[in-house]
């Protein structure tokens, strides 16, 4: 059976500050209350399996968690309790693109000569390959 002893977690007194207050902060998301509590235990030397047993959470998440704190070393501190970038295909439009359908959108169709008073899922399509948008 495998202890789970982690590396010791380095916090500054500032940054200790600032996680301290955003765990008491009205009403930040849960997920982020988690990772600073994750964060904040392992910097008191709770090990993993009590920080897992107390917080309700895997050992899995809790070793996850403290690892990315160490490699974050250095980022603010948003950026290292944030989410991670998702996976999956690439965006289809830029957002130059995005907002310039936006805003055709906005127009009424009968600036482009269309006859209906709303836009269609196909009309807005078909207009917006028509100016160049996409």
């Amino acid at each position: 059976m495998s202890l789970c002893v982690a590396e010791a977690i380095h916090v500054t007194d500032q940054t200790r500050k600032q996680l301290e207050a955003i765990e008491r902060q009205h009403s930040p998301p849960q997920r982020l209350v988690r990772r600073v509590r994750i964060i904040l235990q392992g910097a008191a030397g709770v090990d993993v399996r009590q920080s897992a047993a107390h917080l309700g959470l895997s050992r899995s998440t809790v070793q996850r968690w403290r690892a990315r704190w160490r490699a974050t070393d250095g980022q603010p501190l948003h950026e290292r309790l944030a989410d991670a970038p998702r996976s999956g295909a690439p965006a289809t439009f830029t957002a130059q693109q995005v907002c310039s359908l936006i805003a055709l959108a906005c127009e009424p169709p009968s600036a482009y000569n269309l006859v209906q008073t709303h836009w269609t899922q196909a009309a807005l399509a078909h207009v917006a390959v028509q100016e160049g948008l996409v």
